[in-house]
């Protein structure tokens, strides 16, 4: 009796994917992600740098807790950068400096 001969195919099964055009579709959306933060963080900036220079004319003491004091009644991020930019000039008003940056 002759021995049998078995052949057993191999059932391993390759993965196709398809992560060459997944890339090229997330690339548009990630690189509008990062423009749209950039433009935000500009704005932001800009926002900051006018409300300073509004602010700036403002350099007692009793002027600066004056306008903190106005701040305080209200919310919002607008009453927040606000406060934040009369107690820096407040802290430096303090030390005999007008210089806040």
């Amino acid at each position: 009796m002759e021995p049998m001969s078995t052949t057993t195919k191999n059932t391993k099964t390759t993965k196709t994917t398809t992560t060459s055009t997944d890339n090229t579709t997330a690339r548009p959306s990630f690189w509008a992600s990062v423009r749209d933060d950039l433009r935000e963080r500009r704005e932001a900036r800009a926002q900051r740098a006018s409300l300073y220079r509004e602010l700036n004319g403002y350099h007692s003491r009793t002027d600066i807790l004056d306008l903190l004091a106005a701040a305080d009644r209200h919310d919002g991020p607008q009453a927040e950068l606000m406060r934040s930019i009369l107690q820096s000039k407040l802290a430096h008003a303090g030390r005999g400096s007008l210089m806040v940056g």
